[in-house]
Formats: structure tokens, sequence, C-alpha cells
């Protein structure tokens, strides 16, 4: 039998193969790991834009319903925390009272409600990855907001419009820094059941 006449491949010939089989393979595995990541964060973002129009949506219904909020002598001021009084309690404090507010720090702030005249025991949660914590402005009756998007530097009070009295909020989610699209949703949400006006001297109501 002739040895030499039976066909084979040298090592350096396997060698060489492998490595391109490597190369190619980790190519395909690096496509397949983008666009897993890529639908990951695509699938993230949109939660994230339907859980502040979810929230949204529940906050300008019960604002709506309400007829002010607990602390009406801090307008013009953006906080974390507000408390909605209702016709049912007679627009004062009582078991219909809703409180919204923000929890968290270092730019990663939860949204939570609870039937309650303060944020304590709030379980219930909205949205997350808020940019901010400070999202609510109340806005007095009887005064203008000289642009949506303009935040508290653009109210002016009491310039006779007799508007009813309104809860700026202004939400913006970013997951971090894969998520370069951050997403923003604001209002102006006016409190049907509140007054136009506020008496003789006093600013807010």
């Amino acid at each position: 039998m002739n040895l030499r006449g039976e066909g084979g491949y040298s090592m350096v010939e396997l060698l060489v193969v492998m490595a391109i089989l490597g190369v190619v393979v980790g190519g395909i595995t690096t496509l397949f790991a983008r666009g897993i990541n890529a639908d990951a964060q695509q699938t993230a973002r949109f939660q994230s834009q339907q859980d502040l129009r979810v929230a949204m949506d529940r906050m300008r219904r019960e604002i709506h319903a309400a007829c002010t909020i607990s602390a009406p002598g801090t307008y013009n001021t953006a906080v974390s925390s507000v408390t909605l009084y209702f016709p049912s309690d007679s627009c004062n404090s009582g078991s219909h009272s809703v409180t919204w507010c923000t929890s968290g720090s270092a730019g990663a702030y939860s949204l939570y409600r609870i039937v309650s005249t303060s944020c304590t025991g709030a379980t219930q949660m909205f949205a997350d990855y808020l940019t901010a914590a400070s999202i609510f402005t109340y806005l007095p009756p009887n005064s203008h907001l000289g642009t949506l998007n303009g935040g508290a530097g653009a109210i002016t009070t009491q310039d006779n419009s007799s508007v009813l009295p309104r809860l700026h909020v202004d939400m913006t989610i970013s997951r971090g820094t894969r998520n370069a699209h951050p997403y923003r949703v604001w209002d102006d949400i006016a409190f049907r059941n509140g007054p136009r006006g506020c008496g003789t001297g006093v600013a807010s109501c």
C-alpha cells in the first residue's frame, strides 16, 4: 500500500481554516448581540413612553375632577409631591384625597400615586427613570402662563384672566447612557371644579 497517494490537510492549513472560521463566527455573534441589545433598548423605550402616557392620562382625569391642592400657597414653584382635594370631601382633606409624588435619587426617580393626604406608604408606581423629582407646579386661578413649555418663570399671577387653577406637570424619562433618547411629556391641566379667582389681595387659593 502506497501511503504517499493519500490526500490530507497539514496542521498549518487546519489552523488557518480555524482562524478564518473564528473571525466569521465572531462577526456573526457580534451582529446578533447588537440586534438583541437594540431590540431590548427599543422595548424599554416604548415601555417608558407608555408608562408616562398612562400616568399623564390618569393625572389629567383626577386633576380635572379636583378643586385644588393641599398647599395652594406654594404656587409657581416646582415641587415633588402634590395632594388633590375633591368636591366629594368639600374641597378639603378627606378620604378621597389623592397624592402624586416622586421618590428616588441621582436622576433616577419613580412616580407614585396613593389615596392619602401624603406620599407615605405609596406603592402604586406609574413610571420609573424620571430625570427630575420636582415635576409639579401649581398655577393659581386668575393667572396666566405665557408659554406651556416656559416653566414657572413664564407665569404671571393675578392678571384678571379669570382662568381656572392649573397644575403644570413636566416629566422626562431616560434609562441611562445606553438609552440616548429621553422622552418628555408636559401639560397644563385645569382644576375644573376650582375657583376662577381668589379674594381681594389673595394671590393663590
